[in-house]
């Protein structure tokens, strides 16, 4: 059996056929007719007259119009009115055949009742349930348009208002109401909250008392379908398991399905009601003999729900005959009231199953329509005439679908003719199973009723054709009754009922002729005449007396007569939910006060990565991550991101999403702002709860039985530095149970940040638990996300600018703005930098036309911000209502200048903040407690203070006050070192001379904030904009040489110089002597030549900074951190690294010219203690877990044990036939285990040697093998793809697993054992869930084979090592990538230390480097400008500019002064593969691409580019001359072509293919005048030629590998790079032999000669930059000598380029990605070449360094200086320790 909801129409819901009696156009009603086949009505409509009257809460409710019958529709919510009172447009009636009398007791139609109380304004309690259903059904109403048919929407299309109709009989104040409804949604889901919560105290109620159900059946209607259908199975479950009948239940579960919502239904739970009445009615006989009437009763109504709806599922043998024959039992009773409901019952019966209910076929018969939307459900008009037509048909039908049969109406006659009683009558009621047209008609009626057609329902008991028929007669009676007994009609309508009554007894002969008719009657007016209306009461009493009946001695009616519950005379069930002090109701409220609170303004989705180092090609959705996160195991969630990202409007937005989907008793959501808590790492929860108001009690209980879903918003702010996972011991037993999303700056994390949110272990027996965290970087906007939050802003904007009084930008011209002003497009990809450009931008730009010369900066943007921000709000102020004093006040700040009171207001709030309130950004502020503290300097509520502050970027909150946003309260405190006022004229604006501020010493002293980068941010940016500003910053550095006794000046320097470093300036050359400037962080500063003797540099941060020949003698260096450690150098390639257990020695395997050995290493002081040799290549080694054995596997299949002690062999262990690759032992120590290329992995007993087990399995060579640190499992991975679980017991394979990847290299657990991580030889790794095998993150990054992998202790980390020359450092939690390192050549090996501090890896270089987690973790949040290898650099003819290239087709212009990037005029297209690049003559960047397989040549001018070039064929090496006039090129084939860019249809080739000998052309060189192309070959040839003539005009050859070429300044010299380290000068005038420079080491890559020609400068592959100088002796014979070798650079030198305006100045590019501007100065002899300025110089360079008397340096640190460098003989004896 299929359970489908019915496709009903409920309470709010309206039928085509219900449209017939609106009052519509004449047209629009003729189509309704048209649709349902009705004819027009000729009768007269009449207006109804009946007003509603609305009651107090405190009186029964007043109802308007007629009532429904046997429907409990009833209550009637809104939803179940007529859509207009106007009576219906009835169908002709069949032409009578006798005139019949009428008697017009009901005049009118009217609309359904609608039970009316006092509405409660939206945010007052509903104190009683008549109130709260009148409210629901409003609401249901309000949201659910009528029905339309097909011209009424079209109608609609035209005329949208014509939607409002269906609001046309509310009154003002419903639709009043409705409209603020639609206002607030928390009130909304308030009034759906209250129901639900019935529904459940209904439910948990036991008893269920009467006026308990009549409150619940007073919701079913308007409950949601949820809701709904939990109450309906409460409700069927209770009156299961009554023991006895509870009358008062059984009513209200069969109003419940008569009121059903739509959709709500389904067949089963009929069907199942049906069976528990059947079964209750089978054992009726037990209980009251009033029981079998309330279940037939019930029956009936549920038999009438089941026919309108045509359910199928009723099964004819267990459930029709049966009950059939329950009721054909019934008619041996002599109760006539039981026999008639039993009647009844059984004719509905009939009905179920069947194609169409009664109704359905009197329409049917009457139109010749079948509409199955047609039901008894109240909410549409029939129409009279086809009833009666319908009715008038089935009198006369033989067979069809009714199924009447003539002899069944002849026997109804013949009883109705013979005067036989009723009872007799009831009982021909059961033969046959036939149906009657009697039921069809008391169907009708009872419709006619419900839908309020009263004068319809009087015609039709005058008319119907079965009118003689008693079952018909007694059927109007008991519905009549109803309605004079039923509160919800007005009591004219009931005393009508009344006089109908009357009128049939007394005047009508053919009503009553069965004396038990009359007798019914009379009972039920004689029971109305006992009611507590008593207009009611009078006109039943009356009656009784007109009839001559006494009151006293009639026979009263034994049930009471009622079609619906009464409505409840008390709201218990209500009030127990709003006196619930429990914790859902006060959830409830929280929830709505934070719904409302909520304001989202302009809000776009934000997009993350998994990782700060993570590619941009990562990202996803933030939201969808983190609730991915809450439906997930893991329980802390880390939001990463720089200062204005996002991370807080997304954490309300993220807290709204979660109250918005909350469920009762679900997790709840809790948003903390952290630095409103005093002391979070405690009870955090409990105390925010408390400010929430909930008692201590509710406290306890949510910590013992509900989960949270925390919301911690601001560690940072916060100033946190612990773990409040750990510290608040969260999801410890008994304690609270929460999923915690946390979210930080990024520029606050320091070393090893993780450690500060991962869930720690609660003991030292265990590991932290890193697979329960997560964390993810909040992405920067992309363009398509700006163009979103541009378009949304300006639909916020007014029309005109309050300050400029001009239209507001259009989005478009924001657009524009944003793209074409240099640099704007990716400064305003942070969100709050971003708003805040759009606000300051009209300001900023104003009348500037040429948008490519403006520049802007973030600290540009925020005081655009703050000006713009109190203009506006010195305009409010100026024309709100303020008090006279306020107005005094106000006014004297404008005429003082407003703008500098507003901007020192906020300044000196900042300051108060660092030095008065330790820096934390939320301060609380009660005025009778806080008046007298500094609080009240900036709080006070009257004064200048609060206008102040009403106008300035501080919002309030309760009693907590803040700034907008931490980087305004950081701005503000930069003010106060650097406020523009006081340095920028134009921005003075005017102000009067004032009293000078503190000093700039003072300022800078007065916070150390080297711990605030933000700060330290903004007040670099004022260093470049501001020369005199980083002039005073030099001065109080200076200041600290001569005084230097107290903290003030020391505080004052380091906060300086670490401003200036992180501005960029250099400090080459410079004289820092003596300086004290404890604790600056220096890090990635440059110090060429810098002398530092006696400097104070206790704890300076050293880390990546460029040290080259600067002099430290003397300085004070305790505590200083390099962040680094020495590598360990050993004699050739090192294949494999292992720790001992303790950590104490380090085993590295080397090969040596052949013979490979072992060497151990002591690890404090990393010396060597004993080195053994092996007999054949060493390929693999593992400790012993005491860590007094080592293992080693190699080449011939061997496996050797070594005693480390001794540093002998034991024994050694043969078996296997190829190759071994892995060795492990086990945990115990007892087994061995290795793998080879023979496909197999073998065990072997530790102390004997003896072979244990031989595991085969494997197609292909096995890589690794590792053993669980539980030592259960054995896993080993090969070749062929596979990863495999060995049973060490049986020596079975388990698990396999297929891995994607490819071939497995290597292998690795987790010391949880929860995880495996496989490495692989195409470079990717893959982690596994150890137990179940389930693949996890793959990891990607490498670009060649792994061969090596290892966890960190804590399995926090795991770190890979490949064949691309790197090692890498991964997160194990996330897969995510931390770090990259990247000093080795091929790498072979990697491990972590013991104590995971360090990690040793080795590899090709024949190092084993040693790295320094911390110092990895601490500079995986700097990243440098991604530029690749620098293949190119060029200076623009003024010299102001360089333009370089890199490997990854980036092109680059720099300022050649400062060595900052600076934007170039245009943008290149994206698919581009760049080939070279130069300046025109006027200065403007020219660059030669690839794109599309063809050449082209671009001058990126302003605006947008110019092609010079297009259309030519592919090439794979291009130069310009630099006259500009040429263009060379070389393509695939080496094919060399001239381009004439006068003209360029003029191309000509100059060698084909290599020329005759087919020769690998290598390069190409233009003279300086153009007038020389020089083209080289690998064979060492080389042409030269005429570009005017194209002809060839010399020729040589080196008899060398040309690698590059460069013409002296006059054109007569050639200088050739070789592959082979040579370089050879060629003179062009005449056949002498060349001139050979030696020198370099390894290949040329790059040279270039001065413009004076003196001079030379090389780059090569061996990364150093060599100047040569020409010295001309006596003789006159040309000479040149190499004067300076240039170290320091970590790759090969690419590019190296004169500058044509500063003499002796020149810049190189480099593989590591570094460009850097050398100056060269002589005297005499002596030739120095000085670092001027560089970038992407961020790795520790210390060559030449001197340290003479330094004092604090450890040994370890002095060793990896001098590694680094440092002059050995600069370190005295007794500092080497020796």
């Amino acid at each position: 059996m299929v359970n489908k909801p019915f496709n009903q129409p409920g309470p709010h819901a309206t039928s085509d056929a219900g449209k017939a009696n609106d009052t519509q156009s004449v047209s629009k009603r003729d189509v309704i007719r048209e649709i349902l086949a009705f004819s027009k009505s000729k009768t007269k409509e009449v207006d109804a007259t009946v007003t509603n009257q609305t009651v107090s809460a405190q009186t029964p409710p007043q109802v308007v119009g007629p009532p429904t019958a046997s429907s409990a529709s009833d209550v009637h919510p809104v939803a179940d009115q007529a859509v207009t009172s106007t009576p219906p447009v009835d169908k002709p009636l069949p032409a009578p055949v006798e005139t019949k009398r009428i008697s017009n007791i009901f005049l009118k139609n009217l609309p359904a009742p609608v039970m009316k109380t006092t509405l409660p304004a939206v945010q007052d309690r509903i104190e009683v349930t008549q109130q709260l259903a009148y409210c629901s059904a409003l609401l249901l109403y309000g949201s659910s348009p009528a029905l339309a048919t097909a011209a009424e929407l079209d109608e609609q299309a035209r005329n949208p208002a014509i939607t409002l109709q269906r609001f046309q009989n509310l009154d003002n104040k419903e639709l009043d109401w409705l409209a603020e409804m639609e206002k607030n949604l928390p009130a909304k889901e308030r009034i759906s909250w209250l129901g639900a919560r019935m529904v459940d105290e209904f439910a948990k109620d036991v008893l269920k008392d009467s006026t308990e159900i009549a409150e619940i059946v007073l919701l079913g209607p308007v409950l949601d379908k949820e809701t709904y259908r939990s109450l309906l199975s409460c409700t069927i479950t209770a009156f299961e398991q009554s023991v006895l009948l509870n009358v008062d239940l059984l009513q209200g579960l069969v109003q419940l399905v008569q009121v059903a919502p739509p959709d709500s239904l389904v067949s089963d739970d009929l069907v199942k009601i049906l069976r528990v009445l059947r079964i209750c009615l089978q054992d009726s006989h037990q209980q009251s003999s009033a029981h079998p009437f309330h279940l037939t009763l019930a029956l009936s109504r549920l038999l009438d729900v089941m026919a309108e709806h045509q359910v199928k599922d009723l099964d004819r043998v267990e459930d029709h005959e049966p009950l059939s024959g329950i009721l054909s039992g019934l008619k041996g009773s002599s109760d006539p009231y039981l026999m008639y409901q039993a009647c009844y019952a059984f004719q509905a019966l009939q009905y179920v199953p069947d194609d169409e209910s009664a109704l359905q076929s009197v329409l049917r018969h009457g139109t010749g329509v079948v509409n199955g939307l047609i039901q008894v459900s109240g909410v549409f008009k029939l129409d009279l005439g086809a009833v009666l037509q319908g009715l008038s048909n089935l009198q006369e039908a033989l067979g069809g679908i009714i199924g009447v049969a003539s002899d069944v109406y002849k026997g109804v006659n013949s009883v109705m003719e013979n005067g036989r009683g009723v009872l007799d009558g009831f009982k021909e009621g059961f033969s046959e199973g036939k149906k009657r047209p009697w039921y069809a008609a008391i169907r009708v009626a009872q419709a006619l009723f419900q839908a309020g057609q009263l004068k319809d329902l009087n015609q039709l008991i005058y008319e119907a054709p079965c009118r003689g028929d008693s079952l018909f007669q007694w059927g109007i009676c008991q519905i009549l009754g109803e309605i004079a007994s039923d509160v919800m009609w007005d009591t004219n309508v009931r005393q009508q009922a009344i006089d109908l009554l009357g009128d049939l007894y007394k005047n009508d002969s053919q009503w009553g002729e069965d004396e038990s008719v009359k007798t019914w009657m009379v009972n039920i007016i004689s029971h109305l005449s006992t009611v507590s209306d008593q207009a009611v009461k009078t006109i039943a009493i009356a009656l009784l007396k007109d009839l001559h009946q006494d009151q006293t001695a009639t026979i009263r009616l034994p049930y009471p007569l009622r079609n619906r519950f009464p409505l409840p005379p008390s709201s218990p069930l209500l009030a127990g939910v709003l006196a619930i002090s429990d914790i859902e109701y006060d959830l409830h409220k929280l929830r709505l006060q934070r719904l409302e609170e909520y304001s989202k303004g302009v809000y776009i989705p934000l997009q993350a990565k998994p990782s700060l180092l993570s590619p941009d090609d990562t990202l996803f959705s933030l939201m969808e991550k983190i609730l991915e996160f809450l439906a997930g195991e893991r329980q802390v969630f880390l939001v990463l991101g720089d200062s204005g990202a996002g991370k807080s409007t997304f954490n309300l937005e993220l807290e709204h999403t979660l109250w918005k989907d909350y469920k009762k008793y679900g997790p709840i959501p809790l948003y903390i702002n952290l630095p409103t808590i005093d002391y979070p790492t405690h009870d955090l929860i409990e105390k925010q709860l408390q400010y929430l108001n909930f008692s201590e009690n509710q406290i306890h209980e949510m910590k013992l039985h509900r989960q949270f879903m925390l919301i911690c918003d601001g560690y940072d702010e916060s100033q946190l530095k612990t773990n409040i996972h750990t510290t608040n011991q969260f999801n410890q037993p008994g304690q609270w149970q929460v999923k915690v999303v946390i979210s930080c700056r990024t520029q606050y994390l320091g070393q090893d940040y993780r450690s500060r949110f991962q869930p720690q272990p609660v003991d030292r027996y265990h590991h932290t638990a890193t697979d329960l965290y997560q964390e993810a970087a909040v992405a920067a906007f992309s363009t398509a996300q700006i163009q979103q939050y541009v378009d949304d802003y300006v639909k916020e904007l007014p029309m005109v600018d309050p300050i400029h009084n001009k239209p507001t930008w259009t989005a478009e011209e924001y657009m524009d703005k944003l793209v074409n002003i240099p640099n704007l497009i990716d400064l305003v990809s942070n969100p709050f930098l971003l708003t805040l450009a759009l606000d300051a931008l009209p300001s900023v730009v104003a009348s500037k036309t040429d948008l490519s010369t403006i520049r802007i900066t973030r600290v540009q943007l925020y005081d655009s911000f703050v000006r713009r921000w109190l203009e506006v709000n010195r305009k409010r102020l100026e024309a709100s209502p303020l008090s006279s004093e306020e107005r005094s006040e106000l006014d004297m700040l404008i005429e003082d200048n407003f703008l500098y009171h507003g901007i020192h207001y906020q300044k000196d709030l900042a300051t108060a903040i660092f030095i008065d309130h330790a820096g934390n950004p939320v301060v609380k502020y009660t005025h009778l407690r806080d008046k007298n503290t500094w609080k009240a300097a900036f709080f006070n509520p009257s004064g200048q203070a609060k206008l102040l502050r009403e106008s300035s970027t501080v919002k309030r909150s309760g009693a907590f006050f803040r700034f907008l946003h931490r980087s305004l309260l950081e701005y503000f405190y930069s003010r106060t070192i650097y406020d523009p006022l006081d340095y920028d004229e134009e921005a003075v604006d005017g102000l009067d001379e004032r009293e000078p501020g503190p000093d700039l010493m003072t300022c800078l002293s007065r916070l150390n904030i080297v711990t605030e980068p933000s700060v330290v941010q903004f007040l670099a940016e004022r260093v470049r904009q501001n020369p005199s500003f980083r002039q005073q910053l030099l001065d109080a550095v200076e200041e600290s040489k001569a005084n230097a006794t107290t903290d003030t000046v020391k505080i004052a320097a380091t906060t300086a110089i670490t401003i200036l470093v992180k501005a960029g300036v250099t400090f080459h050359d410079a004289d820092l002597r003596g300086v004290k400037i404890p604790g600056a962080d220096l890090s990635g500063g440059q110090f060429d030549y810098a002398q530092f003797q006696g400097a104070d540099l206790t704890g300076v941060n050293l880390s990546r900074s460029w040290l080259r020949e600067a002099d430290l003698s003397g300085a004070k260096m305790d505590g200083v951190q390099f962040g680094e450690l020495p590598y360990l150098e050993l004699d050739n390639s090192v294949r494999a690294c292992a720790y001992s257990p303790d950590g104490r020695t380090l085993a590295v395997g080397v090969e040596i010219f052949g013979i490979y050995g072992v060497s151990t290493y002591n690890t404090s002081s990393w010396t060597e203690t004993y080195s053994f040799g092996a007999p054949r290549k060493m390929q693999t080694m593992a400790f012993s877990p005491d860590g007094k054995r080592v293992v080693f596997g190699g080449k011939g299949g061997w496996v050797r044990l070594w005693d480390c002690a001794s540093g002998q062999e034991m024994f050694v262990m043969r078996g296997h036939t190829y190759k071994v690759n892995s060795v492990t032992f086990s945990p115990c120590g007892k087994q061995i285990a290795s793998s080879s290329d023979d496909e197999t992995v073998r065990v072997w007993d530790s102390h004997t040697g003896e072979s244990l087990f031989v595991l085969e399995g494997h197609r292909d060579q096995v890589k690794s093998v590792k053993y669980s640190p539980s030592g259960e499992r054995l896993v080993s991975g090969g070749s062929d793809d596979t990863i495999r679980f060995w049973n060490l017991e049986t020596g079975e394979v388990g698990i396999v697993l297929d891995s994607s990847l490819g071939e497995v290299r290597t292998l690795a657990f987790s010391t949880d054992g929860r995880w495996i991580a496989s490495g692989h030889a195409r470079g990717g790794l893959q982690l596994w869930h150890a137990v179940s095998g389930e693949p996890g993150p793959v990891l990607r990054g490498h670009t060649g084979g792994v061969t090596g992998i290892a966890f960190s202790p804590d399995s926090r980390w795991i770190v890979s090592s490949s064949h691309d020359y790197t090692v890498r450092l991964w997160d194990a939690s996330t897969g995510n990538p931390i770090n990259t390192l990247s000093s080795h050549k091929a790498v072979y090996d990697v491990v972590f230390s013991p104590n995971g501090l360090h990690i040793a890896s080795g590899g090709d270089d024949c190092r084993v480097r040693l790295w320094d987690v911390d110092s990895i973790l601490t500079s995986s949040v700097e990243q440098q400008d991604q530029i690749g290898d620098v293949r190119s650099t060029v200076y623009s003819p003024n010299g102001q500019y360089i333009l370089t290239v890199g490997n990854s087709h980036t092109v680059k212009q720099w300022n050649s002064l400062t060595g900052t990037p600076v934007p170039l005029p245009s943008e290149l297209p994206e698919t581009k593969l760049v080939l070279s690049v130069s300046y025109s003559l006027d200065n403007i960047p020219t660059v030669a691409f690839n794109q599309n397989r063809a050449l082209r040549l671009w001058e990126l001018q302003a605006g947008s580019p110019k092609s010079i070039l297009e259309g030519s064929s592919a090439a794979e090496y291009v130069t310009m001359s630099p006259c500009c006039r040429w263009i060379a090129s070389i393509d695939l084939y080496h094919t060399v072509t001239l381009w004439n860019l006068a003209s360029t249809q003029h191309v000509h080739i100059l060698n084909e293919k290599g020329g005759p000998t087919r020769e690998i052309i290598s390069c190409l060189a233009f003279s300086p005048t153009g007038h020389q192309l020089a083209v080289g070959a690998s064979s060492g040839d080389i042409w030269l030629f005429d570009p005017q003539s194209k002809g060839l005009t010399m020729s040589r050859s080196i008899h060398c590998c040309v690698g590059v070429m460069s013409f002296s300044p006059d054109g007569q010299q050639l200088a050739v790079g070789t592959y082979y380290s040579l370089i050879y000068l060629l003179g062009l005038q005449s056949e002498e032999r060349a001139i050979e420079l030696n020198g370099h080491s390894k290949s040329v890559q790059c040279i270039a000669y001065s413009p004076c020609g003196e001079w030379i400068a090389s780059g090569s592959e061996d990364k150093t930059v060599r100047v040569w100088r020409r010295r001309r002796p006596p003789s006159d014979t040309e000479t040149w000598s190499c004067v300076s070798t240039v170290r320091g650079y970590f790759d090969m030198v690419l590019g190296i380029a004169w500058s044509p305006t500063i003499p002796m100045e020149f810049v190189t590019g480099c593989s590591d990605e570094s460009v850097r501007v050398w100056r060269v100065s002589s005297d005499g002899e002596d030739v120095v070449v000085k670092l001027f300025c560089g970038t992407n110089l961020a790795v520790l360079h210390t060559a030449g360094l001197v340290l003479k008397g330094t004092i604090g340096l450890s040994p370890m640190q002095k060793k990896l200086l001098v590694q680094r460098g440092t002059i050995d003989d600069s370190l005295t004896l007794e500092e080497d320790g020796q």
